[in-house]
């Protein structure tokens, strides 16, 4: 009885660490640097958040929103898959999210993407005054003096499907007017994949938040299984091909099971730069 009871109690120890791994937010801060960012946006701090996987857990939520209360920024991005699961009820998780979002002090606001789980109609059944502006296939401006910074969305969340994430990036783009040109472009979303779709396409910078298959991190090694096509050597962070640069966030909250491994939830606060065009992020 001695070996089953010791593997038992390895068991539980192991599972009580990915628990407490789950609660143990942190909140990272990085800079991108660029030409393209106008001297108005110096400083400007993006909030970025997603994979929220809003279940029964309220003590973990009730600590998440704390934590976004004291974060400083301009506007709270939200990158999909806030559903736990597919077939979970809509209108519970609206008012789940409602209860996160409510009274957050983010000046230019609150704007969410589609996730690969937010199916059935989600997003397309908001309640009254959500307290956030959907991207899907189209883009919001956001001004200081003269110049601006779009944020673009996708209708498509599962970004591997490249052709049609490619016609709706288009698509997205085209509802820029003519003054919006000549903005900082950033490109929100839950996949990794958005980096290969918005090749060749006047994308700055893409924010996207993507626990690549679980929630569980093998030192050295990287994800054990992932849904998305990036190579298997990507890890969390910045990442660039071509000109665009992408952070990618491992997200906060959890599938299936409630635990985490090497992989801590995250909130990521991006601080933009006009200068130093060879230094676009930094972890």
């Amino acid at each position: 009885m001695t070996i089953p009871l010791l593997l038992l109690a390895g068991l539980a120890v192991v599972c009580l660490w990915g628990w407490i791994e789950s609660y143990r937010i942190r909140e990272v801060e990085t800079e991108f640097r660029s030409p393209q960012v106008p001297k108005e946006f110096e400083g400007y701090r993006i909030v970025l958040i997603g994979g929220l996987h809003l279940g029964n857990n309220n003590r973990w939520v009730q600590q998440l929103r704390s934590r976004l209360l004291t974060t400083r920024g301009e506007v709270l991005l939200v990158a999909g898959n806030v559903k736990p699961s597919h077939r979970a009820n809509n209108s519970t998780i609206h008012n789940r999210l409602q209860r996160l979002l409510e009274g957050l002090p983010f000046p230019d606001g609150i704007v969410c993407v589609r996730g690969y789980r937010d199916r059935k109609g989600f997003w397309d059944e908001p309640p009254e005054s959500p307290g956030y502006t959907l991207l899907s296939n189209n883009h919001l401006r956001i001004e200081r003096g003269a110049s601006g910074l779009s944020l673009l969305g996708l209708q498509t969340a599962h970004a591997s499907h490249l052709d049609r994430g490619l016609n709706q990036l288009r698509e997205a783009l085209e509802t820029l007017g003519p003054t919006a040109q000549a903005d900082l472009k950033i490109l929100l979303g839950q996949s990794p994949d958005l980096l290969r779709v918005a090749q060749g396409l006047p994308v700055d910078l893409i924010l996207a938040v993507d626990n690549l298959f679980y929630q569980v991190r093998i030192p050295g090694w990287g994800v054990p299984r992932r849904d998305s096509k990036v190579p298997w050597s990507w890890g969390f962070g910045w990442k660039a091909e071509g000109r665009i640069r992408m952070y990618l966030s491992p997200g906060l909250g959890t599938r299936w099971s409630p635990f985490r491994f090497f992989c801590r939830p995250e909130i990521v606060t991006v601080v933009l730069g006009s200068v130093a065009a060879e230094r676009h992020g930094a972890d």
